[in-house]
């Protein structure tokens, strides 16, 4: 399948976004490809000095807002493929770190942009739908791999703790937090994809009347997140053994090989995601695409020279909506600042 995806965006060993974008409302849809790629790769810092929760969600929507402005902005749907081949090699260049699931959503959502918007004819509708679904996917994607890592018997126990906590209390309650959780983590994704897939259309004119300045200087840097490696994996781990010793101290009925079979099956499961599925998943993705691009590297080099200069644009962003704008209006400012620096961008 990723041979396969390869082999569409990689045409002829060209990808030279520039000779296959048609610059056709006076903008430059070439800084979107680079907004895709930033925040991918080294937008966390920029979200920490926001404080904004739930990162996963404004990445994945900034992917989307992305894929969908290059549709409406480009003669040729194959720009949206040849862009994710690029995002791609950037993210595992300079994000090299990241778990491989995040190259699954990554892969989804270039594929299904490529699907969606054949034309741009009701392109309403195809963003709510294309919006929609992707946030769906990333929702999911997540519930999946906990229940894949901690399994169905750690779900149970949350519950028996959760069900304890709430009798020492004196109430009683027949519903499952873990459903609970999970059902909320599902709502708050299609809400949100439900508002970009409204505002995506909207962008366009919205972003003609804005007006952004941009201090001179900005007081915050660029810099990419490094890898926690044995530490984070090893703490991760210590909060488990943590949680499940708290929850044999709530349901003390709780079997002991229970708990043991528990924390090893993680252990196990996790240390094959990132050891092996994980390195054999980049692998396939970096040698495939190396040797499909072997012919032009000018396009990734460009995009990755250019990150750095991008981010400190998106800092002195920062500074701006935080002077300019408070509570939900700075969020919405800030994005649309992104992307108006995204397509008013140039190589200068």
């Amino acid at each position: 399948m990723i041979s396969k995806y390869v082999h569409i965006f990689a045409l002829n060993n060209q990808l030279l976004i520039e000779n296959n974008i048609q610059d056709i409302r006076g903008i430059n849809p070439k800084g979107l490809i680079l907004l895709w790629a930033f925040a991918e790769s080294g937008i966390g810092g920029i979200l920490h000095a926001l404080k904004l929760p739930f990162t996963g969600i404004f990445v994945g929507g900034i992917a989307v807002m992305a894929i969908a402005l290059l549709a409406y902005y480009t003669e040729n749907r194959k720009t949206i493929l040849q862009a994710l081949g690029i995002v791609l090699l950037v993210k595992l260049a300079v994000s090299p770190h990241s778990p491989w699931q995040a190259y699954v959503a990554v892969i989804f959502q270039g594929y299904f942009g490529y699907l969606v918007f054949n034309s741009r004819k009701y392109f309403k509708l195809k963003s709510f739908i294309f919006s929609l679904i992707c946030l769906l996917e990333s929702a999911i994607q997540k519930i999946l791999m906990a229940l894949l890592i901690y399994g169905q018997k750690m779900m149970e126990a949350v519950d028996a703790a959760a069900l304890s906590v709430l009798k020492s209390f004196g109430l009683q309650a027949d519903t499952s937090l873990v459903s609970i959780v999970f059902g909320t983590y599902i709502t708050l994704h299609l809400v949100v994809g439900i508002v970009l897939g409204i505002w995506i259309p909207a962008i366009p004119e919205q972003i003609k009347s804005l007006r952004v300045t941009l201090p001179e200087n900005s007081n915050l840097t660029y810099s990419q997140s490094k890898s926690k490696g044995w530490k984070a994996i090893i703490g991760g781990f210590v909060i488990l053994a943590a949680l499940l010793l708290t929850i044999k101290l709530l349901v003390p009925s709780m079997k002991i090989s229970d708990i043991t079979f528990i924390f090893l099956r993680s252990l196990l499961i996790s240390l094959g995601l990132i050891f092996i599925i994980g390195p054999f998943l980049k692998m396939i993705i970096l040698r495939i695409t190396k040797k499909q691009i072997s012919g032009d590297q000018k396009m990734l080099k460009d995009v990755m020279e250019s990150i750095p200069k991008f981010a400190s644009r998106a800092s002195s962003l920062l500074q701006w909506v935080n002077k300019e704008y408070s509570g939900m209006a700075r969020i919405k400012n800030f994005i649309l600042g992104l992307l108006w620096i995204s397509l008013k961008y140039n190589d200068d």
